[in-house]
């Protein structure tokens, strides 16, 4: 399992997920407060990179798909190398949405493509192991980066954080170029053996429909709810704590509860009903976030630390939903990729979550214009529940294909055991 190009991915993805992160806990509050942002400002600070992925994510995995993976993944650090640097020198909140959206090109090759080639690695049967072990890095990396930001905001500067996120980034474009195989499985790989249907065929696909559907509804909930999460922490109708520390911390725990459990919930995404998993998870994820405005606001001090422990816990029960449902989500995207193209399907994948950021973040600025920022979470929780019934439906009645997709998988790894056995006898 853990050869080169995982190894090299699963540094990659932690160091550039910790630098992106970093950021989280920061430009909403930078925006609002040192550059006099409006609430739309905030929420394109936090999102603003989907309006590129969304326009950029189908193509690039059509590409990649045709041309290979790993130019796509190393161009696509260097891009976001770029527009991290952009942010230290944007003395408006205009060109700081500018730059977030330049960002967000580099984003569309990052993440598709790598969650790509990872699933290209994974036997038949295990994608829900190799996906939830993979998971832990980019969830790990986007933990600990709210935490450092937050640190090192309260600490130094936002300028400081910004400057931090382009060197790591800067560092895993070169680690990308210099170490990741040029092809998953080395040069006897032959990508033309996996399907790749056109456009046009993929998306009226039931499964593919309802695996999309999954990502844009979670991306619709976490893009409302964490958009304004730091104004929750800050502002007086809020928790009123003026620490960008503790906001780092909220992401954090939840980043780090799903990175614990993702390794064994992982594996038992590859012995249990997925959509099951799936659809549990979007529960707790919904529960989650109706708790957070209604637990009780009592603050408690840690040394310097200053926390709100009944929010730190309401946000902890996302942490748990997410382990069950992204690991069994990507095995299925997994699955289904081996059949439709494991690139073009991912940068689906990446649009669709792309366009649930978009537009929980401005849904949300229009909640929290209307109703305050509590409310934005009680739109969040919404959002989830009621997609879970329709999710389950479209997965049911996509039964058929997932089967299909399965026994395609099974035949395609049976002819890969077979070539390598015929190349080790010489």
């Amino acid at each position: 399992m853990f050869s080169r190009a995982f190894v090299v991915l699963f540094i990659a993805m932690f160091v550039a997920m910790a630098g992106v992160g970093m950021v989280s806990p920061l430009l909403p509050i930078y925006v609002r407060d040192e550059l006099g942002g409006p609430a739309i400002a905030v929420a394109l600070s936090f999102s603003g990179l989907s309006i590129a992925q969304i326009v950029s994510a189908p193509f690039v995995g059509t590409f990649g798909d045709r041309f290979g993976l790993k130019p796509f993944i190393v161009g696509g650090f260097v891009i976001y190398c770029v527009g991290a640097v952009g942010y230290l020198f944007a003395d408006s909140w205009e060109q700081v949405v500018f730059f977030r959206v330049l960002s967000g090109f580099g984003a569309a090759g990052v993440f598709p493509m790598t969650l790509a080639y990872v699933g290209k690695l994974a036997p038949a049967g295990r994608e829900g192991r190799y996906m939830g072990i993979f998971s832990v890095a980019q969830v790990t990396g986007f933990g600990l980066g709210p935490l450092m930001g937050g640190g090192v905001r309260d600490a130094f500067s936002s300028e400081t954080a910004f400057a931090a996120m382009a060197i790591m980034l800067g560092a895993t474009a070169l680690l990308t170029f210099l170490g990741l195989p040029a092809k998953p499985r080395g040069e006897g790989y032959d990508d033309e053996e996996e399907g790749s249907l056109p456009w046009s065929q993929m998306v009226r696909r039931r499964s593919v429909q309802g695996a999309v559907l999954f990502m844009i509804l979670m991306a619709t909930g976490w893009g409302a709810a964490f958009s304004f999460l730091a104004i929750f922490v800050t502002a007086d109708e809020g928790l009123g704590l003026d620490s960008a520390l503790f906001v780092g911390i909220l992401l954090s725990s939840r980043q780090f509860t799903n990175a614990a459990l993702q390794p064994f919930t992982g594996r038992i995404a590859d012995r249990v009903d997925r959509i099951l998993l799936v659809s549990g998870g979007l529960v707790l994820m919904a529960v989650s976030m109706f708790l957070i405005p209604v637990v009780p606001r009592t603050i408690a001090s840690f040394g310097p630390v200053d926390l709100a422990p009944w929010v730190l816990a309401a946000i902890l029960v996302a942490g748990v939903g997410e382990s069950f449902a992204m690991p069994a989500q990507q095995a299925v995207f997994v699955t289904l990729g081996r059949v439709v193209g494991m690139g073009s399907l991912m940068g689906l994948n990446n649009m669709g979550m792309s366009g649930g950021f978009l537009f929980g973040s401005l849904a949300g600025a229009a909640v929290v214009g209307l109703l305050g920022v509590s409310a934005v979470f009680i739109f969040a929780g919404v959002v989830m529940t009621v997609g879970i019934a329709l999710y389950v439906a479209v997965m049911r009645g996509a039964a058929d294909e997932m089967l299909e997709a399965e026994e395609y998988a099974r035949r395609a790894e049976e002819r890969e055991r077979i070539r390598g056995a015929v190349e080790a006898a010489g």
